[in-house]
């Protein structure tokens, strides 16, 4: 294996996504099990300013209960269940478990809790060692003003033009250029040689998502991408072995 496919990430999916359910601390414990070397998750922020682990606004896709997060407490969202008994964690006790044994990839999904987010990963001195991203530029760039030593990626949103149209996938490339991110992260099927080329010729590095068949990885793998958001960690890992 060269050292540029030696050091592609291999990211669980929302911890270990093929082994449900998702976003949990078993979930997490999964991950660190099979060896990925960062876990992605997403993080809102509960009515009391706790800052929670889960990708909906709308706790009732995980747990069956209809609720927003902003309008429930901690001790309210931890009432509800994620599936076989799993509650909805906190990043304080994700990063208990993690904290030197995988990296974190933390998607912020809510806007206001930028400032208890850098403080608490700087607490646990992981701020240098974590990916920030979102789809929020305006969030990214207020936590590049509290850490200049922040690693922050963009999220490219989902828009289908952007698979024909180069213009506006490089719009969004020159976005994170422009503002100094480390990473842009989007859907495998707006990625092609060029916006490999061009963010790496812009210092740029790219994660691909959602990866998961043996043809993708390997596509994905030859063509140079930085890291793989990936349900099947084992798969994923095997496949990069052996190439």
């Amino acid at each position: 294996m060269n050292a540029k496919k030696s050091n592609l990430l291999i990211i669980g999916h929302r911890g270990a996504y093929k082994y449900p359910p998702e976003n949990t601390l078993k979930s997490f414990h999964k991950a660190i099990e099979l060896g990925a070397d960062y876990t992605e998750f997403d993080v809102q922020q509960s009515k009391d300013g706790e800052i929670v682990i889960m990708h909906d606004e709308n706790t009732f896709r995980t747990t069956g209960f209809k609720g927003l997060i902003k309008n429930l407490t901690l001790n309210e969202l931890k009432e509800l269940d994620c599936g076989g008994g799993e509650k909805i964690p906190t990043l304080r006790e994700l990063i208990k478990i993690a904290k030197g044994k995988i990296g974190l990839l933390c998607e912020i999904k809510a806007k206001g809790l930028e400032k208890k987010l850098v403080e608490l990963l700087t607490a646990n001195s992981l701020i240098e060692s974590t990916i920030i991203d979102s789809f929020f530029i305006d969030e990214l760039l207020k936590i590049q003003e509290l850490s200049l030593t922040s690693k922050l990626g963009l999220v490219v949103p989902i828009d289908e033009t952007f698979v024909s149209e180069w213009e506006k996938r490089k719009e969004m490339i020159d976005t994170a250029i422009n503002n100094n991110l480390s990473y842009i992260l989007t859907r495998f099927y707006n990625i092609d040689q060029n916006f490999i080329n061009y963010s790496h010729d812009n210092d740029l590095k790219v994660i691909a998502y959602p990866i998961n068949s043996k043809i993708l990885i390997k596509r994905f793998i030859n063509m140079g991408v930085d890291g793989m958001i990936v349900n099947d960690i084992l798969k994923a890992k095997k496949i990069l072995k052996d190439q």
